[in-house]
């Protein structure tokens, strides 16, 4: 027990002989570290109150890992033998070189004199931290998280932090404000496929300022579309429209969104969307209104769901076809966004369509007079017209809905005919008819017997019997029925009288 009193003893009086004699040192009192913008070094700034009683300091940096000593230790970097020096930039490579670019790095000085061949150490000064900034890049929120280490050796002199940026070769601008402790910052303006720089400044309350490290972060993390382009348009009925689109296949997009309105700038929503990976470049409108003009756009996709990328609008064509009775002519009206060249096409009878004409207007009339007068001759047809328009050039192609047309049928019915007649054509009894369908032709004979029957409009009537012979000259009744162009049934009686 008496040992241990003894042992305690002597380390005090050692502890207070080494004190006593290191304070008559003067120890360094540090003002500010920070990191220099141009070399990247950290830099010591300090004071002495009599610089005449010392010969030189020197620099301690906090090792945190190297070969030959142990990890987190304090050790000299580098010595100053002048005593009116009063900065140091750390450039030494002692230990490793000092790295504020990648942690803070701490320092602390150490006044030495020299007493013959002693050389006596004040004890170390405030350790001084500078400021470490680091940057992450959060693709999905579109967004740059800065966070820093506080500045250490102010206390409470600390006033507050200034962060800067800018953005490529811009200038660097003050982005906020904050106050110790308050460490973290999301940057919101961010554009794609830029390099932004930062800084934090720390500010002490008499405008003493440290700066840390410059810290740089680039804002490409996938490879953006370079085109995406609509190919065609095309209405596959009254509510299904196809747009057929070529992407560009070495972009990171994961789909593909297909964006409809009613409007040309405002109100887009989403219509349907095809995966990537699919390979398929053909999205579908399965709720399209062939009758509404819509317009529509592509977007391409990253994996967060932003739109990296966006098509031309486009729209579909809304053909319209309006028959003239009168002039037997039918107005076939479009609309659409482009100016080009459109084909017009036509069909007759549920036949496939043709090609009749092409033009660069919207609209175009089309004369049917010699289809009607060749109806006379024995080509009837419905009187229903349909039609589509085809917008092309060389990058794009769209197909409009089908509208039709109906023209009012014809029927014209002689009152009497003469089988024997020296003229042709009284001597048959037979309409004359255009734009019709599903055609009969009944007569009846006098006793309410039916004696000819047929459903070929150009076929009339010789007044013969069903044996061969002629009717005898009488008033005979005769019954019609058929379809119109709009597909509605009509039915009429009459007589004819048979003379000869």
């Amino acid at each position: 027990m008496i040992l241990r009193k003894n042992i305690e003893a002597t380390f005090f009086l050692l502890f207070f002989f080494l004190h006593s004699y290191s304070q008559s040192v003067e120890i360094p009192v540090i003002d500010y570290v920070t990191v220099n913008q141009t070399s990247l070094k950290p830099e010591i700034y300090w004071s002495v109150q009599d610089p005449s009683s010392l010969n030189g300091y020197a620099v301690k940096r906090f090792i945190r890992s190297y070969p030959s000593v142990p990890d987190n230790t304090w050790h000299t970097v580098d010595v100053i033998h002048d005593s009116s020096v009063f900065t140091y930039e750390d450039i030494s490579s002692t230990y490793g070189s000092a790295r504020p670019d990648l942690y803070p790095e701490m320092y602390e000085i150490t006044a030495f004199r020299t007493d013959g061949t002693d050389t006596v150490y004040s004890l170390p000064s405030i350790v001084h931290q500078t400021v470490f900034i680091s940057a992450s890049y959060e693709y999905c929120d579109n967004e740059i998280i800065l966070k820093w280490t506080n500045y250490k050796g102010w206390g409470y002199k600390f006033s507050h932090y200034e962060l800067y940026g800018k953005e490529n070769n811009g200038e660097f601008k003050k982005l906020t404000e904050t106050l110790f402790g308050d460490t973290v910052f999301a940057y919101t303006s961010v554009s794609y496929n830029s390099d932004y720089f930062f800084y934090v400044k720390a500010v002490r309350d008499d405008g003493t300022v440290s700066l840390s490290n410059n810290c740089n972060i680039n804002t490409q993390t996938v490879n953006f579309p370079s085109f995406l382009n609509i190919d065609s348009v095309i209405v596959e009925g009254n509510n299904i429209l196809s747009l057929y689109f070529t992407p560009d296949i070495y972009a990171d997009a994961v789909r593909y969104s297909l964006y409809k309105s009613n409007k040309t700038d405002e109100g887009f929503q989403i219509a349907g969307y095809v995966d990537a990976e699919s390979g398929s470049f053909n999205i579908k409108d399965d709720y399209f209104d062939a009758d509404k003009l819509t317009f529509y756009y592509i977007a391409a996709e990253d994996y967060c769901g932003n739109n990296i990328f966006i098509s031309d609008t486009v729209s579909n064509i809304v053909l319209r076809a309006q028959a003239d009775n009168t002039s037997k002519k039918i107005n076939v009206v479009w609309s659409d966004l482009y100016a080009g060249t459109y084909r017009i096409f036509r069909s007759c009878d549920n036949k496939p369509f043709e090609e009749i004409n092409e033009t660069t207007s919207r609209n175009y009339i089309d004369d049917i007079t010699d289809i009607f007068e060749e109806q006379f001759s024995g080509k009837t047809t419905s009187g229903e017209f349909c039609y589509y328009t085809e917008f092309y050039n060389q990058e794009y192609k769209s197909i409009s809905n089908t509208d039709c047309a109906y023209l009012e049928e014809t029927i014209l019915m002689p009152d009497a005919f003469n089988p024997k007649s020296l003229t042709e054509e009284n001597r048959t009894f037979k309409p004359k008819a255009a734009f019709l369908s599903d055609y009969t032709l009944t007569i009846y004979g006098v006793y309410g017997d039916i004696i000819f029957e047929t459903r070929n409009p150009d076929e009339g009537w010789d007044g013969r019997l069903k044996n061969g012979k002629l009717a005898p000259v009488s008033t005979y009744l005769y019954f019609i029925s058929y379809k119109n162009a709009g597909g509605k049934r009509v039915k009429f009686k009459n007589y004819v009288t048979l003379v000869y």
